[in-house]
């Protein structure tokens, strides 16, 4: 496993903690005021929309939070930390000299929440639709950290799992405890089919199932009967009530409704929620980066001229001091300050805003006042919060500043929109956030550049291949260095390769960095954390991988 470096700056998966009542009636019926004073119950308000609960599908931040809290891993980041601790298995495995044979024997009397047992023979064959079916799913997840890496997955026998790399990847141990990872029940996530959007009950080997779920409303998840783990509930309900709007959650929280407000409220909602009596606002040391996908292979972003032109019109300062009141930070790297060998390859190589910078880029295509380019950006509008809207607003009037731009803005509903986004085939420019999938800066490359790079084209998917085919030499070179960082173990060498992926990842301008977003929750004064891991004051939402509901209380 590599070495865990210090981060200044962490992206969080954050995997949030929140209980729900224990009624007599169905959730669904309880009146939200009745559920939000039962001391059984936690309801957590989030603007997120679940996009897909197949853990060989899903890969947002809000469907791997409900995943693994009710589904474990042979491996697991301990809460408050980035170190890894078994949990399925019974120890951190063994890895071949070679580097490329991982083998796991699996702790004894694991079950299923409706009691099913779970030996290697089924969970092999679980993790095994990363690579059959997982290709064939719409979020793209099983490309992005199943097929790449694995060529087999087997269980010689009930007590032992062996995984077979295609290539030695020093990082492949964080890879086991994401999500995709999980045990999941092979009667509802079957071995022939993509299963996005289960119907209740949902049952893996976590610490809650699922046991109602409605998508316009809420999700009712209750403890696990049969779990196993050293994390156990401690509150008999989980409602994680959806909202359509963020000022409405402020104002659910505001009132008592809800007991959690969580993703994604503004810098004026939170200022206002401040001085609320009762509530207290975590910051949370972590959060996720925004930048725009530009497919290389969708005109007008075959061009290098436009997506130049593009990086050297963006004012990142902009966006921040407009929209968040500097409550952002500016982002010249695909990789956030902190990671090892992070750089600031944008700022140096396009000194952004240059708008006569971004005129010669147009210029040199035949673009002109009298001859603009035509841009369309696409965003989803309720996902990453109010303020979407607003800085997409800003960045069409940065684009439109050089007078040789003009840009069409299109919003899309999430579900939607991130399929069409990251299949690389519908759009040719969008907004994309991103938690990290494990604390390393290959996370914030590999998945952009490898086997269509999330929507960006840079390499077409090649079946067999861990990388993809490089659509020119500069994404060939591009490719070399990150295949060569991945294998690294020499830290020094890695920063290097790193450095160097940075500069040309900029000079293609594979995605287009924008700014980093700290995390925000607001809860009730009633509920607290696990004061035994990190971060209690802000709920255990710290630089940790990830975070369980089970870690929340809730007081009279």
């Amino acid at each position: 496993m590599k070495s865990k470096f210090a981060l200044v700056l962490v992206s969080v998966i954050v995997i949030f903690s929140v209980l729900l009542a224990a009624c007599q009636q169905p959730a669904a019926t309880t009146t939200p005021t009745a559920a939000a004073s039962n001391p059984d119950t936690i309801i957590i308000g989030t603007t997120d929309k679940i996009a897909s609960l197949d853990p060989a599908d899903a890969y947002s931040t809000h469907d791997w939070e409900i995943i693994k809290n009710i589904s474990d891993g042979l491996l697991n980041w301990k809460p408050g930390t980035t170190e890894l601790v078994p949990d399925l298995a019974t120890d951190m495995g063994t890895i071949s000299s070679d580097g490329l044979i991982y083998t796991f024997t699996l702790k004894d009397g694991i079950k299923l929440g409706d009691g099913t047992p779970v030996d290697a023979t089924m969970y092999a064959a679980q993790l095994n639709r990363l690579l059959t079916i997982g290709p064939t799913c719409p979020n793209d997840v099983a490309d992005s950290l199943a097929v790449p890496y694995v060529k087999s997955i087997t269980a010689p026998d009930a007590k032992t799992m062996v995984f077979t790399l295609t290539t030695p990847i020093a990082y492949f141990p964080q890879i086991l405890a994401t999500a995709p990872y999980t045990m999941s029940d092979p009667k509802i996530f079957t071995a022939d089919a993509c299963n996005l959007f289960p119907t209740a009950p949902i049952y893996g080997t976590g610490a809650w199932f699922v046991s109602q779920y409605n998508a316009d409303q809420q999700m009712v998840l209750e403890p696990n009967p049969n779990y196993t783990g050293n994390l156990p509930a401690q509150v008999k309900q989980i409602i994680v009530r959806f909202y359509s709007d963020p000022n409405t959650m402020a104002l659910a929280v505001q009132s008592g409704e809800i007991d959690i407000a969580w993703r994604l409220l503004s810098p004026d909602q939170l200022t206002t929620l401040k001085s609320v009596s009762g509530l207290t606002i975590g910051t949370i040391n972590g959060g996720s980066i925004r930048f725009l996908v530009l497919n290389h292979q969708m005109d007008p972003m075959t061009d290098p001229n436009v997506v130049k032109a593009i990086a050297s019109a963006v004012d990142r300062n902009e966006i921040s001091d407009t929209v968040f009141g500097g409550q952002v930070t500016p982002l010249y790297s695909a990789v956030p300050p902190g990671f090892l060998g992070a750089n600031q390859a944008f700022d140096t190589m396009y000194s952004a805003p240059n708008i006569d910078g971004a005129k010669k880029f147009l210029e040199a295509s035949g673009y002109s006042t009298t001859k603009p380019l035509a841009v369309t950006l696409w965003y989803p509008p309720e996902h990453y919060g109010a303020s979407t809207a607003a800085w997409m607003q800003v960045i069409k009037k940065e684009l439109e500043a050089t007078g040789e731009m003009t840009v069409t803005l299109q919003a899309q509903e999430w579900s939607t929109y991130v399929t069409a986004l990251t299949g690389g085939k519908s759009y040719p420019a969008g907004v994309l956030g991103w938690f990290f999938d494990y604390p390393d800066s290959s996370n914030y490359l590999d998945p952009f550049v490898y086997n269509r790079g999330e929507g960006t084209n840079v390499t077409t998917a090649t079946t067999g291949s861990l990388t993809g085919t490089p659509i020119n030499d500069k994404a060939k070179q591009l490719v070399d260095l990150l295949t060569q960082a991945d294998i690294e173990t020499d830290q020094t060498k890695r920063a290097s390769l790193y450095d160097q992926a940075q500069t040309l990842y900029a000079d293609l301008v594979v995605t287009l960095p924008l700014f980093f977003e700290s995390e925000h929750v607001v809860y009730r004064s009633n509920i607290s954390g696990n004061s035994a891991d990190a971060y209690p004051e802000s709920l255990n939402i710290g630089p940790n991988v990830l975070f369980y509901y089970s870690e929340l209380k809730k007081s009279q």
